[in-house]
């Protein structure tokens, strides 16, 4: 018997969960209450501003975690009806539009993103929604989809995927007469080819797929076959990202890399800063594109990009962590996908040698500090997604464990043991300078100081500033980011992050116990065992605390009425191969 891509399937519950912020009230009391307990006076807190710092390559935003609030703006957008709070935020496509009638070609759709891809090599770029994702799906399609709504995995630029019963060996046949823009045919030997480059080449997730597969073999022109070290039935996750971005032959010339690939656009004019603009490939294998261009543009974060859309200015627009700007959005009845990035918000805890976190009593002690809620009330006003677990309640993945609990006093406890052993309860904190991860910030500085740290916050100029202290250089003690586990690659973001071999792991945290339980995740055989492990890895995590959690990280890609035919895949990428604009 084998399985066949259609059939394995990352099912999502029956029902589409809210994530509600009142049952932590019963716990913890109200946050005006609260409020009085832990603030304490931040204005003379020692504070002083991170330097301006050379940007990288927009890939480390993808690497597992990443910024939670980058370039976000004000956060006065409103909600009107009623339609407030975190219950609102609910997962999947919302104002479904009707039968649009007959697609209409031609014109050029715009495409409000969170940053514009800096390159077209999938091994510089991550594959992620709003970031980069969508420029090279544009020019590379996937071999694989992710269908958001049923969590199955479907063939694209493949015919099929199988897999035999054990998911240890994957064949996947690729359709008939698919060819690259240049006009060469994307066959097995180019598959393997472009995927060995990617490997190569460190994109995100190549650590994995070395770690699990052992070979790959072409069979004959049109069938390659994957040989894993261990069954893995999420396996397809891989050939729906960067892996499966298949770069043709002919993009490496010596030093040169000129981006040619086999999906629905090509390249065309790319000005830094300012946008991209794709041409549609009329050799694409599903037919030509009904737009005649694809153009995105980098705004100055979501309250900017929905004033945009607005305003018309914007065909698509993508809306990032602002819950008020997406209920704004949502009740203005723009059609969309509303997606949650899981541990979206998080404190990155430094755990290596001679910092504070590498004592877990620290560690702990930051953890039990934190209030998710209280936090949410000073940056979102009480409409975010609060919680202290890797997976919130809007998951699939979301298990009963609860993530750790705020308990002031077990902080207080923890950080005068570390104390007395010579700690001088010092921590360096960095956060992004930026309306709503200041807020986060100063909420954090004061939970930390009411229960006996010190806190130092430093305020990063710009995204860039961040990546180079934390990500690059690992010069912090404490950093607001993300850890940032998505709903279609559980398995890639919690290795990514976690795995104490992992270069992704900035908060480089290893543990002998935590790398097993991430391993028997990727060798779980259905979703019940899947749950199983991530009930433990919860454990293990509120024991050990590699970082802190404080939140799910909610985004809402909303377009105009006119526009039709958009479709969400992994990682919150939008596909525009179907994507039409009618008459406004």
């Amino acid at each position: 018997m084998r399985h066949y891509l259609s059939s394995i399937t990352i099912s999502r519950s029956a029902h589409s969960r809210a994530a509600g912020g009142s049952a932590f009230f019963a716990k913890s009391g109200p946050p005006s209450l609260r409020k009085k307990e832990v603030m304490v006076d931040v204005t003379h807190s020692r504070s002083r501003r991170v330097g301006k710092f050379s940007r990288t390559a927009v890939a480390l935003f993808g690497a597992g975690i990443l910024l939670a609030g980058c370039a976000s703006n004000n956060d006065d957008g409103g909600t009107t009806d009623g339609d407030t709070g975190s219950a609102s935020i609910v997962t999947g496509m919302i104002n479904e539009q009707g039968d649009a009638g007959t697609p209409v070609a031609g014109g050029t759709l715009t495409y409000g993103v969170q940053v514009l891809a800096s390159s077209l090599d999938p091994t510089k770029v991550a594959a992620r929604g709003g970031s980069g994702g969508e420029a090279l799906a544009a020019v590379y399609d996937v071999l694989v989809s992710y269908d958001t709504a049923t969590g199955e995995f479907e063939p694209k630029l493949a015919k099929s995927l199988e897999t035999n019963d054990d998911g240890k060996t994957w064949t996947l046949k690729l359709r008939d007469g698919v060819k690259f823009s240049d006009g060469t045919a994307l066959d097995a030997n180019a598959v393997i080819a472009s995927i060995d480059r990617y490997n190569a080449g460190k994109g995100n997730g190549a650590e994995l797929w070395v770690a699990s597969v052992t070979s790959m073999e072409a069979s004959d022109a049109a069938t390659v076959v994957f040989n894993l070290n261990t069954p893995w039935m999420r396996f397809p996750s891989m050939l729906a990202l960067g892996h499966g971005m298949i770069v043709a032959p002919s993009s490496q010339q010596g030093d040169k890399f000129t981006a040619v690939g086999a999906g629905p656009f090509t390249e065309g004019v790319f000005s830094p800063s300012v946008e991209r603009i794709f041409k549609a490939n009329p050799a694409y294998y599903g037919g030509a594109p009904k737009l005649e261009q694809l153009r995105m543009v980098a705004l100055n974060g979501p309250q900017a990009n929905l004033e945009s859309l607005n305003s018309g200015q914007l065909d698509v627009a993508y809306i990032r962590g602002l819950t008020s700007a997406i209920n704004s959005a949502k009740s203005a009845g723009y059609p969309g996908y509303i997606d949650v990035l899981n541990a979206g918000s998080a404190e990155i805890i430094n755990n290596r040698e001679g910092r504070p976190g590498s004592d877990v009593r620290v560690r702990q002690a930051i953890g039990y500090a934190l209030d998710p809620e209280l936090i949410d009330q000073r940056a979102e006003n009480g409409e975010g997604l609060p919680g202290s677990e890797l997976f919130g309640t809007t998951s699939q993945w979301h298990v009963d464990t609860p993530g750790i609990a705020y308990d002031p006093a077990k902080a207080k406890e923890l950080l005068s043991q570390a104390k007395a052993d010579g700690y001088n309860g010092t921590l360096n904190y960095i956060v992004l300078s930026e309306p709503k991860d200041h807020a986060i910030g100063l909420a954090v500085q004061s939970l930390l100081q009411a229960v006996g740290f010190e806190v130092n916050l430093i305020l990063a100029n710009n995204a860039g500033d961040i990546v180079q202290n934390v990500y690059v250089k690992n010069d912090f003690d404490l950093a607001h980011a993300g850890i940032g586990l998505y709903e279609s690659i559980p398995d890639l973001g919690l290795y990514s992050t976690t795995n104490s071999t992992s270069k992704s792991n900035t908060a480089g945290y290893a543990n002998p116990a935590m790398d097993q339980l991430i391993a028997d995740l990727q060798q779980a055989k259905d979703n019940a065992s899947a749950l199983a492990v991530i009930s433990k890895i919860q454990t293990l995590w509120n024991e050990t605390v590699p970082s802190a959690p404080v939140g799910g990280l909610a985004s809402f890609w909303a377009w105009q009425k006119n526009v039709h035919g958009v479709v969400p895949t992994a990682t919150g990428i939008m596909l525009f191969d179907q994507a039409w604009m009618g008459a406004k």
